[in-house]
């Protein structure tokens, strides 16, 4: 009875943790959308000129002017800069490109041009802090 109760206690949070890691896991898994279309599929063409989307740039290396020199580059090929600032992390690996809802053929279409091969909806960062962007670039270490 004492060694049920034990499993249940324990097998419990790392259940949760498991069906959380899955969830994250099919978020970014690629879909087959194929003959679908709509303005968050792989499918669907961006409507937005570059110079209409709105790009949030974050640091997320902890290398000084990381953020605005990619803020730079973004609008030396058209985009309009929003908001510039570090993210809430300095670990991140690699460069981000993240989307609200409606923008993921704008975000495919940027990682694309500055190929970046992690795309995803937004995470973490709080709508109300993104002003006007409807893309948000995470610089990384690489």
């Amino acid at each position: 009875m004492i060694v049920a109760v034990g499993i249940v206690f324990v097998a419990k949070p790392f259940a949760h943790h498991l069906q959380n890691a899955a969830t994250r896991e099919a978020q970014a898994a690629p879909l087959d959308l194929r003959g679908k279309t709509g303005p968050d599929t792989p499918a669907a063409k961006p409507t937005r000129t570059h110079a209409q989307t709105v790009v949030m740039v974050l640091n997320g290396n902890g290398q000084s002017g990381a953020a605005a020199s990619t803020a730079g580059r973004l609008r030396g090929i058209g985009y309009h800069i929003g908001p510039v600032g570090n993210a809430q992390r300095m670990d991140y690996p690699k460069s981000v490109v993240m989307y609200k809802r409606g923008f993921r053929p704008e975000a495919v279409r940027m990682a694309h041009e500055l190929r970046v091969q992690t795309v995803g909806p937004l995470d973490g960062i709080r709508a109300n802090r993104l002003g006007r962007a409807g893309l948000v670039y995470i610089v990384g270490a690489s």
